[in-house]
């Protein structure tokens, strides 16, 4: 370990662009900004009002509104998710169904693109800004040149959630469908849903790394590798089993292979699916690069480790 950066609450998990590193923190509805190369806090960036999302109705009623491990605990998070495109990081500001642009350089918010609904999870590859509506079974497409709104894919199967880009396309978890998961496949040039593949219900997680798509499945529990050409699953294998909050257990790919969080911090051979190196320190979620991996500690820190 070569840093620990302390954040706000209920942080998400890291998001590496550019110098920087961005943590969303989910209960206050703003985002940390971390140098990389000093491993300090130079921002934290207001971002959406979670008081917005309480006046709505957001927070359940009981504790036992929701069974352990429902997304539902998730309702009030605000910025709900956060992702780079290569210049600004963006969070989904799903209060107000929008996805915020944030200049890093002046740690301030900029453009708002109103979205159709809530959103799930973001991503961002040629020129296109990609949000999930989980609740309406949609995927937004936004231009980042005109930053707005340009497409709405409404062909995927029910309950989009986490999303990847990377390996010639968009890949979508959607799992919501009578206890079966399915993978979909976007054509980002055409907005066109152009795969379908079976995956295990409930799936968490989704990655490209190398080539391949890196699914993690039955609640965080194991990790499958499909081929990105033929939706074959070419592997499963049993990671390190997950805990925090279903939905925020990003993966983190690197040249080494691919990072899992949970008890301890795995990295998984692509070849094999076995666990090939383990970091002793529990996390929520990893994010990876090529040197580095950071993970979102259950202290609620920002922990960075460096091979020499």
């Amino acid at each position: 370990m070569v840093a620990r950066v302390k954040v706000g609450q209920t942080p998400g998990p890291v998001t590496l662009g550019g110098q920087w590193a961005f943590v969303a923190n989910m209960s206050d509805g703003t985002v940390t900004q971390i140098d990389r190369k000093t491993a300090t806090a130079v921002a934290t960036i207001a971002v959406a009002d979670p008081r917005v999302l309480r006046a709505q109705g957001c927070a359940p009623d009981s504790v036992h509104a929701y069974y352990s491990g429902s997304w539902g605990w998730r309702l009030c998070d605000t910025p709900y998710a956060i992702g780079w495109d290569g210049s600004s990081l963006w969070a989904l500001d799903n209060g107000n169904q929008q996805l915020v642009r944030i200049d890093p350089s002046t740690h301030k918010t900029a453009e708002r693109v109103p979205l159709p609904g809530m959103g799930w999870s973001v991503a961002f590859a040629d020129g296109k800004g990609w949000v999930s509506g989980w609740n309406d079974h949609s995927l937004y497409v936004v231009d980042l040149a005109t930053r707005k709104l340009a497409d709405v894919v409404i062909d995927l199967d029910h309950g989009p959630a986490m999303l990847a880009a990377g390996a010639g396309a968009v890949w979508v978890i959607c799992v919501r469908g009578d206890g079966i998961g399915h993978l979909d496949r976007i054509d980002p040039a055409t907005d066109k849903v152009t795969g379908r593949y079976d995956i295990e219900w409930f799936s968490t997680a989704v990655i490209t790394a190398n080539g391949a798509v890196y699914v993690r499945g039955t609640y965080g529990g194991d990790i499958s590798r499909i081929n990105a050409s033929t939706g074959t699953v070419e592997w499963t294998q049993p990671g390190p089993g997950f805990i925090g909050r279903q939905g925020i257990d990003a993966l983190g790919a690197s040249p080494r292979g691919v990072w899992l969080s949970g008890p301890t911090t795995a990295r998984i051979d692509p070849a094999t699916g076995q666990i090939a190196d383990r970091i002793p320190s529990p996390s929520s979620s990893v994010t990876a690069a090529e040197n580095e991996v950071w993970l979102m500690q259950l202290t609620g820190s920002a922990a960075e480790f460096k091979w020499k």
